[in-house]
């Protein structure tokens, strides 16, 4: 194995783990949101309720990336084939809440409530 090869095995390796555990940390502020109770306006509250924030929308984007140099590798060197390359590309992106994956759900919330 070349230094070029070591160092790309070793990036596409950090960009998986960062993926993996942005992905949970995404999801663990977002329970976290959700099971936030709202207290009354008349408890003397002042409204303002700071939301649980995660990593935002760089797990989604960082593992679509991955994936997108994972798929070449992988035909490369093991000579896997991989069906619908894009679809694959994509599913990092809607898999994590903050991303296209919470707007889905946000949609579908809204139009299971009407």
């Amino acid at each position: 194995m070349t230094g070029g090869g070591l160092l790309g095995l070793i990036l596409l390796s950090m960009g998986w783990l960062f993926f993996l555990g942005g992905l949970a940390v995404n999801y663990a502020a977002l329970r976290r949101s959700l099971s936030r109770k709202v207290p009354a306006p008349e408890q003397g509250s002042s409204g303002a309720l700071q939301s649980p924030s995660g990593m935002g929308f760089l797990p989604g984007v960082v593992g679509s990336l991955v994936v997108f140099f994972t798929i070449p590798a992988l035909h490369r060197w093991w000579g896997v084939e991989i069906p619908w390359p894009w679809l694959w590309i994509a599913l990092p992106l809607v898999l994590d809440p903050f991303c296209l994956g919470g707007l889905l759900l946000l949609i579908f919330a809204r139009l299971r409530r009407s």
